[in-house]
């Protein structure tokens, strides 16, 4: 009964706190075996606040896809150790799609119907959404006034994240094989401004997301 009480506590703590996030990714359990060769594909992602774009990452404002390109050979190889690795930019019309479940929620996962035999497997991201995401406003009645006593004063928050949204496939290279799929969803906290640390930490924690739980991460 004190071990179910611990756990039940623990469960109750976690959800308030940390949230708790169910996993947004599935991968095959037959897939152990870590690949020495990856081809990592992605179609052209969107930018829903050009404006953003624009005074943190000026020089990309019209090629946003090369610093994308970057940021991934980048940490991958920084996340991962004994795995080469290619990216490529593919167009929107070389990816397919079939649904799955995640959680019991059907998404659309991409996939290709072509691929190059010289990679070990394939990681297709698709979908590809970068933007501010603003909570709606929360207020609060109460708590004490400006000379110490108690009042009925009013506090507002709000939760304002820098986000990267997208969804991702592993696919044997060989045999097309589903090996693993998921959504991304990659978030840096921010009060008034986005800044460059942002779009960096988004993309850190994209790469992150899609390497989790499988052999590649080993």
């Amino acid at each position: 009964m004190r071990k179910l009480k611990l756990v039940l506590a623990f469960a109750s703590a976690c959800a308030l706190l940390v949230g708790c996030a169910a996993p947004r990714s599935v991968i095959d359990t037959g897939w152990t075996q870590k690949p020495a060769n990856v081809k990592v594909v992605f179609t052209e992602p969107f930018i829903a606040n050009p404006d953003d774009l624009q005074d943190d990452l000026p020089d990309y404002v019209n090629n946003f896809s090369d610093w994308y390109k970057a940021q991934l050979e980048a940490n991958f190889a920084s996340q991962t150790t004994g795995v080469q690795y290619s990216v490529e930019k593919i167009s929107q019309d070389k990816v397919k799609f079939e649904a799955a479940a995640v959680n019991g929620v059907n998404i659309k996962v991409p996939k290709l119907e072509e691929m190059d035999g010289q990679a070990d497997v394939y990681l297709v991201i698709n979908d590809i959404w970068i933007g501010r995401v603003e909570s709606a406003t929360t207020c609060t009645t109460g708590g004490f006034n400006a000379a110490g006593g108690i009042g009925m004063g009013t506090t507002c928050s709000q939760d304002k994240d820098f986000t990267g949204k997208g969804s991702f496939a592993y696919l044997d290279a060989k045999t097309g094989k589903r090996l693993g799929y998921g959504e991304i969803e990659a978030k840096s906290g921010y009060t008034f401004t986005v800044s460059q640390s942002d779009w960096l930490n988004v993309m850190t924690k994209t790469v992150s997301t899609m390497l989790e739980n499988t052999p590649i991460k080993k």
